[in-house]
């Protein structure tokens, strides 16, 4: 039964069509997973009771047999602690919010349970999702299933360990700075940002919405096993709703081998020799695949990064933690006051409306661009899985030697752009809502990356 654990969605689903194995054989070797290996991990925040999830297998077993129509059919899955899930807390990770039931669930776990997935728990996150490691004020941390001494990343850590660790087939998550990717990387795992609007955010705490440039640079997206995985899931959950009026309709189709455009240190990222290996690599794969592999100089690069800091920085000390006063830990409030302090502007108006204007004409110019670089590959971040506590206590000086590692993550947020991160640490970056076009790519490259997942099975 752990031989199932290790399976992709894509396999467990066949091996369940096929009459070869039952969900309720799925879900409990799971479960028993998690039960055998959580203790260490500290994956889920908050799990459903291990009964219901095998009573909603039992049944899906005795009324789903022959039926072809769920593409997640059987397949055990968690969502990051910032989802709804009916009856359960929901928590943001912080302790203010211990005692705040979810009345229902988000519209991403309904459209899971529709394609037939199982949903197990809830992965951990930071405080209120902001920070590239799992730390939360309520729930403790996240540890790497490849070396329990390193961080899982953040802040989509507790689920990119959740598939890594063999708990669960996939995850779901939320990227606003890097917080699917990032994790991912540091995992082994596979992690698809979509682009903004593929995925609709509604909750059912409250209504839609949030602060506008959070709002604009977020996604939903999956963790995973495997390209193929990716795909599944984003065609489970992928769609426009009413509720959430930017989002759009499902994927259309790719459009077959483009320009990939390499990128490494030219927006001032500072890249350790192993991912630039990985990434030549990796360019090398695409090359041998069909694609015209070319250095990449993006339009104003360089001042991209610094646009993030500047926008979300502003938007983060001057409104976001007065808003949340004594709601968010002490050392959530340390790490977003000193990693973002030096880049907020200042406090006219006029400064930040001048930001946005400017993050439109870039965006602008980057779009015609991509018409003729429509891929681009890159390391996620600069270092390689970190120690649990690379981001303790930072000093200004170590906030910007952190920043620095991130500058080929953030920008694809900034954008609003989909991406695709690779086991191996690397990611395509591609055309707005081009997720097609992503997954095409990642096939190219898979057999390269192949046997790269970090499952500790």
């Amino acid at each position: 039964m752990t031989e199932l654990c290790s399976r992709t969605a894509a396999e467990l689903v066949r091996l369940v069509r096929d009459g070869q194995i039952s969900r309720r054989e799925v879900a409990s070797a799971h479960l028993d997973r998690i039960d055998a290996g959580d203790g260490e991990i500290g994956a889920f925040s908050r799990r459903l009771d291990p009964e219901q999830v095998l009573a909603e297998a039992a049944a899906a077993d005795r009324e789903r047999a022959g039926d072809d129509s769920f593409p997640l059919d059987g397949v055990p899955i968690s969502v990051k602690e910032y989802f709804d899930v009916t009856g359960m807390a929901s928590t943001e990770g912080v302790r203010a919010h211990a005692d705040r039931r979810a009345p229902g669930d988000s519209l991403v776990v309904q459209r899971l349970r529709r394609a037939g997935a199982l949903i197990v728990g809830k992965g951990k996150q930071p405080d209120f999702k902001a920070r590239w490691n799992t730390v939360s004020e309520l729930d403790g941390v996240t540890r790497n299933p490849r070396d329990t001494r390193l961080s899982a990343g953040g802040s989509s850590g507790g689920d990119a360990a959740a598939v890594a660790g063999g708990f669960v087939a996939a995850g779901l998550g939320t990227d606003f700075g890097g917080s699917i990717r990032v994790p991912a990387s540091f995992c082994g795992t596979w992690g698809l940002r979509t682009s903004h609007g593929r995925v609709p955010d509604v909750q059912a705490i409250g209504p839609p919405g949030g602060a506008p440039i959070g709002t604009a640079m977020s996604s939903i997206g999956p963790l995973c096993r495997s390209r193929e995985d990716l795909r599944l899931v984003l065609g489970a959950i992928a769609g426009a709703a009413p509720a959430a009026p930017a989002s759009v309709d499902p994927v259309g189709p790719g459009l077959g081998p483009r320009r990939v455009a390499r990128l490494s240190d030219q927006l001032g990222a500072r890249v350790e020799p192993g991912l630039l290996a990985r990434l030549d690599a990796v360019c090398d794969a695409f090359a041998a695949a069909g694609y015209e592999v070319v250095d990449a100089d993006l339009p104003g690069g360089s001042r991209l990064p610094e646009l993030f800091g500047e926008l979300v920085g502003t938007e983060l000390l001057q409104v976001g933690l007065p808003a949340l006063g004594e709601t968010i830990g002490a050392d959530a409030r340390h790490y977003l006051e000193t990693m973002f302090g030096e880049r907020q502007l200042g406090g006219s108006v006029a400064d930040f409306l001048a930001a946005q204007v400017e993050l439109s004409e870039r965006a602008s110019v980057l779009a015609a661009w991509m018409e003729l670089n429509p891929l681009i590959v890159s390391p996620v971040v600069g270092i390689e899985a970190p120690p649990l506590d690379f981001d303790q206590d930072l000093s200004p000086r170590g906030a910007a030697r952190l920043f620095d590692r991130m500058r080929n993550a953030v920008w694809v947020n900034l954008l609003g752009l989909p991406a695709i991160s690779l086991p191996n640490g690397i990611q395509i970056a591609g055309r707005r809502f081009a997720e097609a076009e992503l997954l095409d790519a990642a096939a190219a490259v898979e057999p390269h990356v192949l046997g790269l997942s970090a499952a500790t099975i």
